[in-house]
């Protein structure tokens, strides 16, 4: 398997201290079902874009339902990261789902096609950094 057909480790954003960043210094927009938080070349930033992907144990109570709403995520951007890599930017996401249903993997794709365009024009307003 090449590097762009799964979401490995490195792609998750798993660091406390850049979770922490994110949430306190990143900005926001909203692309229903998700609240997206992003950073775009923190000193944070390790040279890795990473994402992270977040399902309120308030909303839904039974772990697996969490769980398929992150799998459903995880997988549409996992084909729409393409598009991102191109820039050469490094940034961080977080994924915030904020339904109180679970959507369908098609309501989610669409929300994510949103969300790439989106941060597509944000990425252009950044220049590469120097790794």
């Amino acid at each position: 398997m090449h590097k762009t057909d799964t979401l490995g480790k490195t792609d998750r954003l798993k660091s406390l201290i850049r979770i922490e960043n994110l949430f306190n210094t990143g900005r926001s927009f909203m692309s229903f079902p998700f609240v997206v938080y992003y950073t775009v070349g923190s000193k944070f930033d390790n040279g890795n874009c990473q994402m992270m992907v977040s399902v309120s144990k308030h909303l839904f109570k039974h772990a697996v339902d969490r769980n398929r709403i992150k799998r459903l995520t995880r997988e549409a951007y996992r084909l729409r990261r393409h598009r991102l890599d191109a820039g050469g930017v490094i940034f961080s996401i977080a994924l915030v789902y904020k339904s109180r249903k679970i959507e369908s993997f098609e309501t989610v794709s669409q929300a994510m096609e949103g969300i790439v365009d989106r941060f597509l024009l944000i990425l252009s307003q950044h220049t590469p950094v120097e790794q």
